[in-house]
């Protein structure tokens, strides 16, 4: 996949499977398991993004957007040179690689993720 483009966007849901049942009948995603209380979904082979189980749903906080870094450490001092706040320091996600989320001058979210190789 090409650095610096989304890779992943990310819904919070109250009910993973009334959820699936909404996506899938939309937009005939796949959906398969990534732990308790998430579904990754797509198209074919493609990935798209994921199902989050929250206790709550606050409106404007979803979905959230994810851009593929080389460098998170990087990136997260960039944002907060650029102007941003960093909300989320890097941290590993399983079988993944890392994450990190920061937050542009008008506090939009941007999530961002350094694959492991």
């Amino acid at each position: 996949m090409a650095k610096n483009t989304f890779c992943h966007i990310e819904f919070s849901c109250t009910d993973l499977k009334k959820s699936q049942a909404f996506y899938e009948g939309m937009f005939e995603w796949t959906f398969r398991s990534f732990g308790e209380e998430m579904v990754v979904f797509g198209t074919g082979e493609q990935h798209l993004g994921g199902l989050q189980k929250v206790s709550s749903v606050t409106p404007g906080n979803s979905p959230s957007v994810w851009v593929e870094v080389d460098d998170l450490d990087a990136y997260t001092a960039k944002a907060a040179k650029l102007g941003g706040k960093v909300l989320s320091e890097k941290h590993p996600v399983p079988n993944v690689g890392f994450s990190a989320m920061v937050a542009d001058p008008d506090g939009n979210n941007v999530g961002m993720v350094q694959f492991s190789s």
